[in-house]
């Protein structure tokens, strides 16, 4: 188990009472952001095959507060809705190809957005592995840096991807410590384009 790890354990067991508290509210509202999102695409089976992760990634200005939970006193998570390619924060994720050349879903959009400086940054890195996490300079987004991850390609469940997804969010989160990085926001890894179920990886 790796530090970052232990020193989560550590926060969660200090406060393990508060989180119990707001724990049924928070999954609760998973739950109905879940139902949202997939409700949004009952009217796609006419669409391309990739029409599902467009709806699933569909920017929006505005940021829709649905659930918080307060860590510690000066640090919380929060699930919201919102384009993350507008977010103000220290640093957001890229669900990136292992090329980190761009393409399609919210990488493309990251991409765009971010300005063609960002594909210099990344080809000089040369790629990512799955499970790995890079940064770069968010350049033309309001984030100061942009973590790229590599999520896994659903298979079933039984091929390692839950593994290998909660490699994606840790090592995206030791990036962030070892830059000095207060703020991250994070998309749902691998829901799109590579296919894993939403409501499993909300589990992960």
């Amino acid at each position: 188990m790796g530090e970052l790890s232990k020193k989560f354990l550590r926060i969660y067991e200090t406060h393990r009472q508060k989180v119990a508290a707001v724990e049924q509210e928070t999954l609760a509202a998973m739950v109905s952001l879940i139902d949202d999102l997939e409700g949004r695409q009952v009217g796609t089976a006419d669409a391309p095959p990739d029409a599902a992760a467009t709806v699933a990634a569909a920017p929006t200005q505005e940021v829709v507060p649905v659930a918080e939970i307060a860590v510690t006193s000066r640090s919380r998570i929060a699930l919201i809705k919102a384009d993350i390619t507008r977010l103000p924060v220290d640093a957001i994720v890229n669900p990136a190809s292992r090329s980190m050349t761009g393409g399609g879903g919210i990488e493309g959009a990251i991409f765009a957005a971010a300005g063609p400086k960002i594909i210099d940054d990344c080809r000089a890195l040369g790629g990512c592995e799955r499970g790995e996490a890079k940064i770069t300079a968010g350049h033309n987004l309001p984030a100061r840096f942009v973590i790229h991850t590599v999520g896994p390609v659903w298979h079933g469940g039984d091929a390692g991807e839950a593994a290998m997804l909660g490699s994606c969010y840790r090592n995206s989160l030791q990036v962030a410590l070892d830059n000095g990085l207060k703020s991250v926001a994070f998309p749902a890894i691998s829901t799109g384009n590579f296919g894993y179920p939403l409501a499993d990886a909300t589990r992960v």
